[in-house]
């Protein structure tokens, strides 16, 4: 079992007189890395086997949901659409990703094009890898931090890189440049923090959580950064998740939003 934080939040009053239920947090502590770097090893064992199928929605291993197939129809008017679409579907299953949200990512990214390239021409194919990305998604491959799905490499880069930022933010990690990721306990919530960083990268993400942090948001909640977050990014974010199926979440997730003040 992989052991996971337990954030206590500490309360004090700012001065002796103020009432109880206006308990303020005091700043997480930071300073347990030799716990950090264990937990890191740990989930770097358990990113090389595929998750559990109770840790995604259940799917046919082929075929995407019929809520998908329905958001998705104009894009999966063709055979060889269809076909993409499947193969997607199952490397998602591998990779413990929910396909609907793998579709969604490809259908933003590229409209279901494998064929597909930037204009600035630094990004190609279904999912719109860029060199850099993909040189890392092989190293990860090469030194079993990362299961390949099956499938074509278009597909398999693609659904991993998705993987690995969605294990991303389940942790607190360090990225280097002072920059840690907060670990998003909640897999609704992670989906939208791993989507911005497919977008932006995962350091502006990251970044945006250390603002959300210091005006005492909470950073595991998307709407506490979404605001940090380039504009761009914000509109890719909203788009993936409407393909996905899940704007309702997202309005629900931003009339819940929690201040810590």
């Amino acid at each position: 079992m992989v052991p996971r934080i337990v954030q206590v939040q500490i309360l004090r009053p700012s001065s002796a007189s103020e009432p109880a239920h206006r308990l303020r947090p005091l700043p997480w502590r930071r300073d347990v890395s030799a716990f950090f770097a264990q937990l890191d090893a740990s989930r770097a064992r358990r990113a090389t086997e595929p998750r559990r199928s109770d840790e995604t929605k259940s799917a046919p291993d082929e075929v995407p949901s019929a809520d998908a197939s329905e958001r998705l129809s104009p894009w999966l008017r063709t055979p060889s659409r269809r076909a993409l679409a499947a193969e997607i579907t199952r490397a998602s299953n591998h990779a413990g990703l929910e396909p609907d949200l793998s579709l969604a990512v490809a259908v933003a990214e590229s409209s279901l094009d494998p064929t597909a390239r930037s204009s600035d021409g630094l990004s190609t194919g279904t999912f719109q890898v860029t060199e850099p990305t993909e040189a890392d998604v092989r190293r990860r491959f090469a030194r079993g931090e990362l299961v390949r799905p099956p499938g074509t490499d278009d597909v398999a880069i693609g659904v991993a890189h998705l993987r690995y930022l969605d294990d991303l933010f389940e942790r607190d990690a360090s990225l280097g440049r002072s920059l840690r990721t907060v670990a998003v306990d909640d897999p609704a919530e992670r989906i939208r923090f791993a989507v911005a960083a497919y977008n932006a990268g995962e350091g502006r993400v990251a970044a945006a959580q250390e603002r959300a942090e210091r005006l005492r948001s909470d950073p595991t909640r998307y709407e506490s950064i979404r605001a940090f977050l380039p504009k761009i990014t914000q509109q890719y974010v909203d788009r993936v998740m409407h393909y996905a199926g899940r704007a309702r979440e997202g309005l629900r997730a931003a009339s819940e939003r929690r201040v810590w003040s």
